[in-house]
């Protein structure tokens, strides 16, 4: 708690400051663009840019002056403005809601919504197009300054952290233990680390050195994890005491990187032992010298070598973009379903805003914006959060404000409502905060009452447009959700299988294993908990069948070699 504490501090301090900084460099009339820039170079911490910086770099100004034009476009007509509105919002929707990763619709889009109710002409909205640019330099910073050999230092911690808990479920399987939490922690770390090399891709295909190896390590403990499941459901289990003892030091060898301690030789005498399964020693000798000579050979790269893309054969047809851009964009797609969805009620929120002069109508469109999400159930319990949390928000602010007059009081309270922000720990809590933060901020000189008033009219129409949208435009329900993500998962190992004994697919091999760590993190979305009970051990078959065929491209690879 105390370095969570440090850590929220540090943030808090450092957006107040850099958009103190944005404000005096571009004006007060472009202060919320500073907020959402600081927001974006947040958002994308959990991504690594740095392999392809100015690709990426161009990547991130295109959408920002993007969100500039068809902003500036929207407000020179109102009736114009509706098909610039939804195309706007239904094209960030689609850009940054995937199917399988997670959302990064919300800077994006806030900005985009900052721009259409915050106008900018003349000087204010040339700072604005600077600011942009300024912004977009700011977020690669941001990602050289913390995100810089991101796959070797993150990847160290979690294939430690996963280290750790093989280590504890060696020892709950030796002492006839239950080991749920340890086998939670490691599928998550795994799916973690899948996620983190991802996003290193380079042209969304290749993997650097430091990636390629670290998936090898990543498969290597992995298949560790399902050996040790294997070894517990066996009846005579006990007589593999001694073998899970070596194990355990060899693991402990190899977290410590001290190499030169390991001693494979003490694995191989197990196979005099007439009682044990042969098939496990050698597999476990294999993966222990897998691990050994990948973890050596990750320790000893330059930084240089470890951003080195080999683009030595073509982008196979499967992943090129134009394939996974026709096989998305259809009307059974969530993120085409959410896009459009977005750009409809979007679009409208704003016409009507503008159409009958509502000076606080912007709180409408971003109430939908905040409320409608790929999954109609999701919408349906963050409407119900958010009503109660815009009524309590509002609630505080009439008691705080009634009893605090001085203004430098009142600014504190919107201090301590942003700063306590990050300590929430669901939707409801943040909103609150956020409903506090906004109408203390509007209502600081005075009319309290009125924008209380105003906040909960406007969150309740946002929330009953949702409903309706919801019901109406394009549902798309997490049964559905479901249903897609185990065909994605069939069609992924089904490609594997294709993939495996043909040349240059090591990339391809790759791409795909990491890919189910998304479909199983997407899979935590459940209706109830029997679902989930189903789910998983649907996902825990298909992922010791993915795990299988990645063994039998490094069995081929290496025997190619």
């Amino acid at each position: 708690m105390r370095k969570k504490i440090i850590t929220n501090t540090i943030i808090f301090v450092s957006i107040i400051l850099f958009v103190t900084i944005f404000k005096s460099l571009f004006g007060e009339g472009n202060t919320l663009v500073g907020v959402t820039i600081i927001t974006t170079a947040l958002t994308f911490m959990e991504k690594d840019l740095t392999a392809a910086p100015f690709k990426n770099f161009t990547k991130i100004l295109t959408v920002n002056l993007f969100t500039l034009l068809f902003s500036f476009l929207a407000i020179q007509n109102i009736w114009i403005g509706i098909l610039v509105n939804f195309l706007a919002l239904f094209i960030i929707g689609y850009l940054f809601s995937y199917n399988l990763k997670r959302s990064l619709v919300v800077p994006f889009g806030l900005q985009y919504f900052f721009m259409l109710f915050y106008p900018a002409e003349g000087e204010v909205l040339f700072n604005r197009f600077l600011s942009l640019i300024f912004g977009s330099v700011f977020i690669m910073l941001i990602q050289f300054i913390f995100n810089k050999d991101k796959v070797f230092k993150a990847g160290s911690r979690i294939l430690d952290s996963i280290s750790d808990n093989i280590l504890l479920k060696i020892k709950a399987i030796q002492e006839d233990r239950n080991f749920d939490e340890e086998n939670i922690n490691i599928i998550g770390l795994i799916n973690s680390l899948k996620g983190i090399i991802f996003d290193k891709r380079v042209d969304e295909y290749y993997l650097t050195n430091d990636a390629t190896i670290s998936t090898d390590i990543l498969w290597a403990l992995e298949r560790i994890n399902i050996l040790l499941d294997s070894i517990n459901e066996l009846e005579n289990k006990d007589i593999y005491k001694d073998l899970l003892d070596d194990v355990y030091n060899e693991v402990i060898i190899i977290k410590n990187r001290d190499f030169e301690s390991s001693n494979i030789e003490i694995l191989k005498n197990h196979i005099y032992n007439d009682e044990i399964d042969k098939a496990y020693i050698n597999e476990f000798i294999d993966l222990i010298n897998i691990l050994i000579r990948e973890v050596r050979e990750i320790n000893i790269l330059s930084k240089k070598e470890k951003d080195c893309v080999k683009k030595d054969y073509d982008i196979p047809h499967h992943f090129h973009k134009i394939t996974v851009l026709k096989r998305n964009f259809n009307i059974d797609s969530a993120k085409v379903r959410y896009s459009i969805k977005l750009g409809i009620v979007g679009a409208f929120t704003v016409f009507l805003a503008q159409y009958l002069n509502l000076s606080e109508g912007r709180w409408m469109s971003f109430t939908i914006f905040s409320l409608i999400q790929p999954y109609s159930e999701v919408s349906y319990t963050r409407v119900k959060d958010r009503i109660k949390a815009t009524l309590i928000g509002g609630l505080i602010v009439l008691i705080a404000f009634g009893l605090v007059k001085n203004q430098t009081a009142r600014s504190a309270i919107i201090l301590l409502a942003g700063y306590l922000d990050p300590f929430t720990k669901n939707y409801r809590g943040k909103m609150i905060c956020v409903t506090v933060s906004a109408v203390a901020s509007a209502a600081i000189v005075g009319g309290t009452t009125q924008m209380v008033f105003n906040r909960v009219l406007f969150v309740i129409i946002g929330a009953i447009l949702t409903l309706l949208a919801n019901k109406y435009v394009l549902p798309y329900k997490i049964k559905d959700m479901h249903k897609y993500l185990v065909e994605i998962y069939d069609s992924l190992i089904n490609q594997m299988k294709e993939d495996i004994s043909k040349e240059h697919n090591d990339y391809s091999i790759r791409n795909l294993y990491l890919i189910t760590g998304f479909i199983e993190d997407k899979m935590k979305f459940s209706s109830n908990e029997n679902d989930r009970i189903q789910i998983r051990e649907l996902f825990n078959s298909k992922r010791k069948e993915v795990n299988e065929l990645y063994n039998s491209y490094i069995n081929f690879r290496d025997r190619s070699r």
